[in-house]
């Protein structure tokens, strides 16, 4: 996956079991156990998440909880995006 894609990925605001996927590099039951481990700690702060038919987690969360480097990410993406 390029940085482009990946910034693309990581703007938006929820995630979903594909996004968190697509980021981690990793298969859906895996996925799925990072997406419950970040409910669980919401839920564990008190907090609430949206009831919606996929369940989606917020991605600062998902960021924070994969240890992504945001700024080298995005700092990749622009030098690849003069290369082209």
């Amino acid at each position: 996956m390029s940085s482009l894609e990946m910034i693309s990925i990581l703007s938006k605001q929820w995630a979903s079991v594909n996004d968190i996927k697509q980021i981690a590099c990793c298969g859906r039951d895996k996925a799925s156990q990072i997406r419950n481990d970040i409910c669980k700690q919401i839920l564990k702060e008190g907090k609430f998440l949206p009831i919606c038919k996929e369940k989606l987690v917020p991605m600062d969360r998902v960021i924070s909880h994969l240890n992504i480097n945001l700024d080298y990410i995005y700092d990749m993406a622009k030098k690849e995006k003069n290369l082209i």
